[in-house]
């Protein structure tokens, strides 16, 4: 019987294990999340989906995100989605203020495709989050944001309060948010679904258009509104030092 001759591997390169890295993640300060996922933490130069009603933990968790990028003295940026941060809360979570750069809600849904690139092309920001009420971006639109994050090393995470049951493969990383546990929907390379308790996280940072007046007027102090942020117009909304 014939034999096949392996071919030569003396002049193929081989990478050692040491030189092997995951992905690079901004880290959550969750020891439980952080080392259950790849990345360490959040996925850079990807798409993350946080779904959960307000008040569940998925804003804590993105704050949570902020207050790590700020140690390493990075800039973020907030698109507000019908709520507003709350400045006194972030304070007192070590936030930074002087690089959180927050975004009015546009009023138009291209109007806010149009202001994701614009931050992410800017090349300033570590994590961009994006409140949205449901998810209504396109596979296309989400694509090309995701391309654009990859480019720009950049993490975008939208913050959705409608849970949807169809599991997107553009997003690396979906967790669902209740009151007492989150849910892993879906994460590179891990086994999902993958509960742990929701403790760590709470999510205290939000008002409401009804809520009390006064958080509304010390918030106002803080935050600069823009008038409008229309396509072609580089007016942002922005908390002041």
């Amino acid at each position: 019987m014939n034999t096949l001759a392996l071919p030569e591997l003396a002049n193929i390169p081989f990478v050692s294990a040491q030189d092997l890295q995951p992905p690079a993640g901004v880290p959550t300060g969750i020891n439980t999340l952080d080392n259950f996922l790849l990345w360490k933490g959040i996925p850079k130069g990807d798409l993350s989906l946080f779904q959960g009603s307000p008040g569940t933990g998925a804003t804590s968790l993105w704050v949570a995100l902020t207050q790590k990028a700020h140690e390493q003295n990075k800039w973020v940026a907030w698109v507000n989605g019908g709520a507003q941060l709350l400045p006194t809360h972030l304070v007192s979570r070590q936030i930074n203020l002087k690089k959180l750069l927050v975004v009015k809600e546009p009023h138009e849904a291209e109007q806010l495709f149009w202001v994701l690139q614009e931050l992410i092309t800017s090349s300033l920001f570590e994590v961009i989050g994006c409140e949205l009420k449901e998810m209504f971006f396109k596979n296309h639109q989400l694509q090309k944001l995701k391309n654009l994050c990859r480019f720009h090393k950049v993490a975008l995470i939208f913050v959705c309060h409608k849970i949807s049951r169809f599991v997107n493969p553009l997003f690396s990383l979906i967790i669902q948010f209740q009151r007492d546990f989150i849910t892993i929907q879906r994460a590179l390379h891990r086994p999902t679904p993958f509960s742990m308790a929701g403790s760590a996280i709470h999510s205290q940072f939000l008002f409401h258009s009804q809520g009390d007046k006064e958080q509304k007027r010390v918030a106002k102090k803080f935050f600069l509104e823009s008038s409008d942020i229309s396509a072609g117009s580089k007016t942002y909304a922005a908390y002041a030092p």
